[in-house]
C-alpha cells in the first residue's frame, strides 16, 4: 500500500479524485443495516486512468451503475487486508465521470454501534458512527483518505420517533405514517473520517442562535447547564483563530460507550456523557474539539503519518483558547499550566510504547500499520510541545500568534504534509534554526522540554507531597479546585511511596471513590491500583465498565493486568462486558490483553 500517498487508502487520490458524495440511506436499527446507495463524481488527474479505485470493508455491494448512461459497470471487491478492508475497483468506461453505488452495510460495520433500547435512556436503540481514523469505509465507499476533501448531501430515513443528525446542516424532513427522511448538506469539502450519523430517540435545547446541544431527553437539561458556555468557547476562538466558517456549532452528548472524549466533526461535535462533572470543570475538552474547527476539519493532515498536524496544533491552540478565556491577567498560567500537566500523559504513552518505539515520533511510517493502533497522546502532546518550543524560538505569542492565524488561512480547505507546515515556517522565519528531522522522527520525549511556568501547578505539587507521605487536610481541600485535586492525582500516581495505609486515609477523608468527576476517579483508581488497594478493585472496573472512553478503560484494565492477584479477574470482567464497548475500544483492550499474555 505504500507506493499510494495514502498507506492507510487502497485509493490513489494522485490517479483520480471524488469531488461529490450524495449519500441516500435507509436505517433498520434491529438489524444494525444502513442499506441504499451514494452518488460519487469525480476527476480524474490522470486522464489515462481507467478505474476508480475505492476502499471498503465489509460492504455488501449489490450493483454499480454509470451516473451518465445508467448503465451497470464492472467491478470486482478485492480481498480483505488485516483492518484495512478491502479495494473495491470500478472499471470506467471514457466518458464515465460519476458512479452510484448500491450496497448496504454489514451488522458488524466497525465505525458503527448500535445500542439497544436497554443501553440508552429511553425506550428506543440508538445509533451512532465513529469514523476516525479508517472506518467511513464500513459505512460508504469512498476514498476513505484525510487527503481527498468533497463536500458531501444526504438522506437519511428512519422509523419514527427516531431523530437522525448528521455532520452537516440539516435541511428538511419529510415524514410518512411510519418513518422520517432527514435531508443534509455539508457545503464545506470534508475528508471521509469526518461524516458522522446519529440516530436516536434524542432532542436539542439552543444555547444560542448557532450552537445547540442534544442529548436523549433524560439528560438534556444536565446537558445544557454543563455546556451552556460554548457560545463563549466558540467566541473566544475566533478570536484567536479567525473566523467560524461551518455555520452551525452542535454538540452531541452520546452514550457512555463513545470511545472518544469528543470527536470534532462537523456542525455536530460529540462528546463522552464523561464530561458531565456538574461543575464544569472538564469543559476542556469543549475547547479542544471547538479548536479543530480550524486545525484539522479546515486544515487537515494529509495522511495518518502526519495525525500531529492535527492534534498537535489542536491541543496547541486549545490552550490558546483558555488563554483567552481566562483574561489577560491570568492567561498566560493557565495556558503553560495546562501544557505542564499535559506532559503526564505524554509520558504514560511513551511508557506504554517504549521511548524507543518508532510511534512515539511525530511522523510515523504507518505502511501496513492500522492508524488506531498508532493512536496515543504523542501527537498531541509531543506536537503541541513542539509548536510551544517553536514559539519560543520566535519570539513568543506576540510574533507566533499572527504566524498561527497565518497559516490557518493559507492552508485552509487543504490536506498537507508536515514538509508543507516546516516550509511555510521557514519561509516566515528564515534566521530560526531548527533540527526539523530530529524533532519529527526522534521517538521519545520531546528533545527540550520548555520551562514552563508552573505558579498554577505548584499547589498540586505540594499536595500530592503531603498525600504521600499521608499527611491530610481536609480543609486543604476544599481550598482546592477540581482542576488541581485531577493534577494532584495524576502526580500522586507517579510517587512510588504510596501505602496501602495512606491510601485508605486518603479514601476515607476524601472519598475520592465516589467522585462524580471522571477525570478524579480515573486519577484515585490508579493511584489505588499501583498502591494495592483491594477495595478499589471492584470500583475501578465498575467504572472501566460504564463508560467506554479509551483514555480512562485502557488505562485501569492494564494497571490491573499488572496486578497478579487481579489480572485474571480483569479479563474475565472485560470478556463479560466486552460487547458494551465501541469497536474500536474492544479491539484495543483486546490486543492490550494480547501484549499482556504474550509478556507473562
Amino acid at each position: 500500500m505504500s507506493t499510494r500517498p495514502d498507506p492507510s487508502s487502497f485509493s490513489d487520490s494522485s490517479q483520480i479524485r471524488t469531488t461529490s458524495l450524495n449519500i441516500v440511506l435507509t436505517a433498520d436499527l434491529k438489524s444494525a443495516v444502513l442499506s441504499g446507495h451514494v452518488d460519487i463524481t469525480f476527476e480524474r488527474v490522470n486522464k489515462d486512468c481507467q478505474s476508480l479505485v475505492l476502499d471498503c470493508k465489509d460492504l455488501d455491494i449489490s450493483r454499480i451503475l454509470d451516473q451518465t448512461s445508467g448503465e451497470e459497470l464492472e467491478y470486482v471487491v478485492g480481498d480483505k487486508y488485516k483492518d484495512f478492508g478491502s479495494p473495491l475497483t470500478i472499471s470506467l468506461k471514457p466518458t464515465t465521470n460519476g458512479v452510484t453505488v448500491h450496497y448496504k452495510t454489514s451488522p458488524s460495520a466497525s465505525g458503527v454501534q448500535v445500542l439497544s433500547a436497554e443501553q440508552t435512556f429511553g425506550k428506543h436503540p440508538y445509533l451512532f458512527t465513529q469514523n476516525q481514523a479508517i472506518h467511513a469505509r464500513s459505512i460508504v465507499p469512498c476514498q476513505d483518505t484525510p487527503g481527498i476533501k468533497t463536500p458531501y448531501t444526504a438522506e437519511l430515513t428512519v422509523d419514527k420517533p427516531l431523530v437522525a443528525v448528521m455532520s452537516a446542516v440539516s435541511v428538511r424532513s419529510e415524514e410518512t405514517d411510519t418513518t422520517t427522511t432527514y435531508f443534509f448538506n455539508q457545503k464545506i469539502p470534508i475528508p471521509a473520517y469526518l461524516l458522522a450519523i446519529v440516530i436516536g430517540d434524542i432532542v436539542s435545547k439552543d444555547i444560542s442562535s448557532r450552537v445547540r446541544v442534544w442529548s436523549e431527553s433524560a439528560n438534556i437539561d444536565k446537558c445544557f447547564h454543563e455546556f451552556e458556555d460554548t457560545e463563549v468557547i466558540l467566541k473566544a476562538a475566533e478570536a484567536v483563530a479567525g473566523e467560524y466558517v461551518w455555520g452551525r456549532y452542535d454538540l452531541l452528548v452520546l452514550p457512555p460507550s463513545f470511545p472518544y472524549g469528543g470527536m470534532e466533526n462537523p456542525c455536530l461535535t460529540f462528546v463522552t456523557p464523561t464530561l458531565l462533572a456538574g461543575d464544569k470543570s472538564l469543559v476542556n475538552v469543549v475547547a479542544h474539539e471547538i479548536a479543530h474547527s480550524w486545525t484539522g476539519n479546515l486544515v487537515t493532515n494529509a495522511n495518518w503519518e502526519h495525525f500531529w498536524l492535527n492534534e498537535g496544533f489542536t491541543v496547541f491552540l486549545e490552550r490558546k483558547i483558555l488563554k483567552e478565556l481566562a483574561g489577560p491577567a491570568d492567561g498566560e498560567a493557565v495556558r503553560q499550566a495546562a501544557h505542564l500537566h499535559g506532559l503526564n500523559s505524554l509520558k504514560y504513552a511513551i511508557e506504554v510504547f517504549g521511548d524507543d518505539n518508532p510511534l512515539t515520533a511525530l511522523n510515523v511510517n504507518l505502511d501496513g500499520v492500522d492508524p488506531d493502533d498508532a493512536f496515543s497522546s504523542v501527537p498531541y502532546e509531543k506536537g503541541s510541545t513542539f509548536l510551544f518550543y517553536l514559539e519560543t524560538l520566535v519570539g513568543g505569542p506576540s510574533v507566533f500568534d499572527p504566524f498561527l492565524r497565518s497559516y490557518i488561512a493559507e492552508h485552509a480547505y487543504k490536506s498537507i504534509t508536515s514538509e508543507v507546515f516546516v516550509n511555510y515556517f521557514k519561509s516566515h522565519f528564515p534566521s530560526v534554526e531548527v533540527d526539523w528531522e530530529k524533532w519529527l522522527k526522534t521517538p521519545g520525549m520531546p528533545l527540550v522540554i520548555p520551562e514552563y511556568d508552573d505558579s498554577r501547578q505548584r499547589k498540586s505539587v505540594e499536595v500530592a507531597n503531603a498525600w504521600s507521605k499521608g499527611v491530610i487536610s481536609e480543609k486543604e481541600l476544599e481550598s482546592l479546585s477540581s482542576k488541581q485535586v485531577i493534577s494532584a492525582l495524576t502526580l500522586l500516581h507517579t510517587y512510588d511511596n504510596v501505602t496501602v495505609e495512606t491510601v485508605g486515609k486518603l479514601e476515607a477523608a476524601f472519598h475520592f471513590g465516589d467522585s462524580q468527576n471522571s477525570e478524579i476517579l480515573f486519577g484515585w483508581c490508579r493511584v489505588c491500583i499501583k498502591a494495592r488497594y483491594d477495595p478499589i478493585v471492584d470500583r475501578a472496573l465498575d467504572f472501566a465498565t460504564t463508560q467506554g472512553r479509551m483514555k480512562f478503560v485502557r488505562p485501569i484494565f492494564r494497571d490491573l493486568f499488572s496486578w497478579k492477584e487481579y489480572s485474571q479477574h480483569a479479563i474475565d470482567v472485560f470478556e463479560k462486558n466486552k460487547n458494551f464497548y465501541h469497536n474500536i475500544c474492544r479491539s484495543m483492550v483486546e490486543k492490550d490483553i494480547q501484549a499482556h499474555q504474550a509478556s507473562a
